[in-house]
């Protein structure tokens, strides 16, 4: 378990740093496929609900040690969105295409409802998406497209990224 928290951290972090400096190259109307929230998706649906949300909450701490986001905002979205993809965990067979791209637009938008809960929360010290933004959607519809290819790809790894008693 710890090293599948570990492994997932480190592969979190290393999403993060992709998508701030090579996938502007992907961009869609200035948006870009949050790889790391779909990492934390599959790990999270993949492990249940211990290795995802702490590996979450530990990328989301980096994260915010390095961004300009108050400290625990990515801590806490991280958390929320991989433990209700953890809840989902043996509830579904996960098929190769649909399921994914539900997982990957449904958990984008409960990213950004989680952050808009923290707006709410502490005001304009959060910068929350806007829920009729077209940027909210693009990405949604972009995390969706990517996931099932990424899904796929992060099965050759389950080995190092899934805890061995929660193997199939």
């Amino acid at each position: 378990m710890i090293r599948t928290i570990v492994l997932s951290s480190l592969l979190l972090l290393l999403c993060s740093f992709v998508q701030s400096t090579w996938l502007g190259a992907v961009a869609v109307l200035g948006v870009v496929p949050d790889l790391g929230l779909l990492v934390l998706i599959w790990v999270s649906y993949k492990n249940g609900l211990v290795e995802g949300p702490v590996s979450g909450f530990v990328a989301g701490l980096a994260e915010d040690a390095v961004s300009a986001a108050p400290l625990g905002f990515n801590a806490f979205v991280k958390t929320l969105v991989a433990a209700s993809a953890g809840l989902l965990h043996g509830t579904f067979y996960i098929d190769r295409i649909v399921l994914p791209f539900v997982l990957g637009a449904v958990g984008t938008l409960l990213k950004a409802l989680a952050a808009a809960l923290l707006a709410l929360l502490f005001g304009s010290k959060v910068q929350a998406y806007d829920l009729l933004d077209r940027a909210l959607w693009i990405e949604a519809a972009y995390n969706g497209l990517v996931a099932p290819f990424l899904f796929l790809l992060l099965s050759a790894f389950r080995r190092l990224l899934v805890t061995e008693s929660k193997r199939e």
